[in-house]
């Protein structure tokens, strides 16, 4: 997704100093057209002593900005970004104008300042600031930028005319969350108003998020058509965990670990010959120092105890999944297994014929389906009676009861073991604190 809107420059000077600041950008995302960054200013103004001799006037150094914003979710280096950009003002300003192409990378969305001169150095003649080339051209030769590398962001609108988003609305879109963010906050919001799971999946749905049952639940990410598994998100949203919390109003998910960020370490091999990506692991990185800041000031810890404290929660946490999803298996592949003392059941008289037929390797080819049904039931029923003692299908109905009561009381003491494990936490800094005043 790509968006470009244009504006005046009412001080040339102020504004490169601006896009020029180093948290911002660097010297390799900045190329410049018969002019210099570093004498911008000066460049613009022989063109303009040129103009004002021909004319006869005395005007001022006039120069307009575009701004091209890209879409986060396109995963766009700044490379790409800043390729695009010169590609952009080549064709729009056809040659005509001195221009210079600056990347920023500081927000969430890559964006380009495209700062221009107003005199084309050709003929001498001011920009055309009518909307048909200000608005409608400057769209359309994005456009033909995103179209080609797969960035359009233009919709139709009524009667088939192309319908485009206004700047604001694009920033705002630029800054949303990841589909996996997305599907977090609306599987929270649904799960507040579901009455039961059906109900759940009903509301789900409605939304625009068609889902796939199985060993793990997904839904389906309606932009790129793929299904993603409610795993990944984390135990807070397996189907049992999901159906416990339908039931359980009350019930708080504990957070999976006290900071939102994490420390990327750029010595991984992705971060050696990449220097856009290297740039964006920085600032993300500055994000977490600052998020580890205000954590150590909220919670009045040394930056020592707040990884102890970290670290304790996510070896509580990492214990609590592995149970969770050990007693989720067993119910997946205990629940495959009903019906199947009904199937042998079922299956006595295929066995009563087979063993009269004078041909049967013939009669098992003409019935393989039913013979596999029977091989297969037959192998669930040796299992379970193994592994569980169970011969009949009210037993495993039973145990299957037991292992979700167990599931629930699983799940439901984890908010209780946090409470306590950070209670305990506390009590021995404080211990530790009264040790060293003394």
């Amino acid at each position: 997704m790509s968006i470009v809107k244009i504006q005046k420059i009412k001080n040339l000077n102020g504004f490169i100093n601006y896009g020029m600041q180093e948290h911002k950008t660097n010297e390799e995302l900045v190329t410049s057209y018969e002019c210099s960054i570093e004498t911008i200013e000066r460049d613009f103004r022989s063109v303009l002593v040129d103009y004002n001799e021909k004319n006869n006037c005395n005007k001022n150094v006039s120069a307009r900005m575009i701004i091209q914003s890209f879409d986060s979710d396109d995963n766009l280096t700044p490379e790409q970004v800043h390729q695009y950009g010169v590609e952009f003002a080549d064709n729009y300003l056809k040659g005509n104008h001195q221009y210079t192409v600056i990347t920023h990378i500081e927000t969430d969305h890559l964006h380009n300042h495209i700062v221009f001169n107003d005199i084309d150095f050709n003929t001498l003649k001011m920009f055309d600031s009518k909307r048909a080339n200000t608005l409608d051209r400057l769209r359309e030769e994005n456009d033909k930028i995103s179209e080609k590398y797969g960035l359009s962001i233009i919709e139709e609108g009524r009667k088939g005319r192309k319908k485009y988003l206004a700047f604001n609305e694009y920033v705002a879109r630029s800054r949303k969350k990841s589909f996996k963010g997305n599907l977090e906050e609306i599987i929270d919001k649904n799960i507040s108003k579901a009455n039961s799971f059906h109900e759940f999946l009903s509301f789900m749905q409605k939304e625009g998020y068609e889902h796939k049952q199985g060993k793990y639940l997904s839904f389906m990410n309606p932009k790129s058509g793929k299904f993603m598994r409610t795993k990944t998100m984390g135990f807070n949203y397996l189907e049992s965990s999901i159906k416990f919390r339908i039931e359980n109003k009350g019930y708080s998910p504990i957070k999976t670990s006290i900071m939102n960020r994490k420390w990327i370490d750029k010595s991984q091999e992705k971060f050696k010959n990449n220097k856009g990506l290297q740039r964006w692991a920085t600032k993300q990185n500055i994000n977490y120092l600052n998020e580890l800041s205000s954590k150590l000031y909220k919670l009045n810890v040394t930056l020592s105890e707040l990884e102890e404290i970290e670290a304790n929660k996510e070896a509580l946490i990492e214990s609590f999944e592995k149970q969770l999803l050990g007693i989720d298996n067993e119910v997946f592949r205990l629940n495959k297994m009903k019906g199947c003392f009904r199937t042998y059941k079922k299956s006595h008289p295929l066995i009563v014929a087979y063993k009269k037929a004078e041909n049967k390797m013939a009669f098992k080819q003409e019935r393989y389906h039913e013979f596999k049904e029977y091989d297969v039931a037959k192998r669930d029923m040796n299992y379970l009676k193994k592994n569980y003692g169970i011969t009949d299908e009210s037993e495993l109905h039973y145990k299957l009861s037991l292992l979700t009561k167990e599931r629930n009381l699983l799940y439901g003491s984890l908010g209780k073991e946090k409470e306590v494990e950070v209670n305990r936490q506390e009590q021995q800094r404080q211990q530790r604190k009264k040790e060293n005043e003394r």
